[in-house]
């Protein structure tokens, strides 16, 4: 990992940068005098991001990085990250926020049961889970943007810093 010191940007290349990246950056917030709850809540969001580009953007074998960006822009902070993993809109292919558990409504056609233990199982279980990450970087901040292309994913947070 490194850090730009001119333009405020870090570069992570795999998830053992995450601790130091964390640091850095809280470092940063506290510079200007950011509150308790605001760096918290950016953290969170910024791990979460972090975490799912390099879990589920980039696949198990494949080197891949990811950028982060912070600007104050006067009111506000606005913090981007790219990364160069398939496109992922947070607004329309991220679940609805799941803890598991069983379906509110049964389904009318319930499809059969999967073998215990089967990939297919396992995906099942998977797919009853997840979102909730995404849905609290979303709510945590006061915008957020996604810009997607062949060539990877911008997501832009805006959090204001009164």
């Amino acid at each position: 990992m490194r850090k730009e010191e001119e333009t405020i940007k870090w570069v992570l290349n795999d998830l053992s940068d995450l601790s130091e990246f964390s640091e850095e950056f809280r470092a940063y917030c506290e510079e200007m005098d950011l509150d308790e709850n605001k760096i918290f809540e950016l953290e969170l969001s910024l791990e979460e991001l972090v975490v799912n580009s390099f879990t589920h953007g980039y696949k198990e074998d494949e080197e891949g990085s990811v950028r982060v960006e912070a600007e104050d822009t006067g009111p506000d902070l606005r913090i981007s990250l790219q990364d160069k993993a398939p496109p992922f809109d947070l607004f329309r292919d991220a679940p609805a926020p799941r803890l598991g558990g069983k379906d509110p409504e049964p389904e009318a056609a319930a499809e059969p049961k999967p073998e215990p233990g089967s990939i297919t199982e396992t995906e099942a279980q998977q797919e009853k889970q997840g979102g909730l990450g995404i849905h609290l970087v979303k709510s945590l901040n006061d915008k957020v943007e996604y810009y997607g292309s062949q060539d990877g994913n911008i997501v832009v947070i805006i959090k204001s810093k009164t």
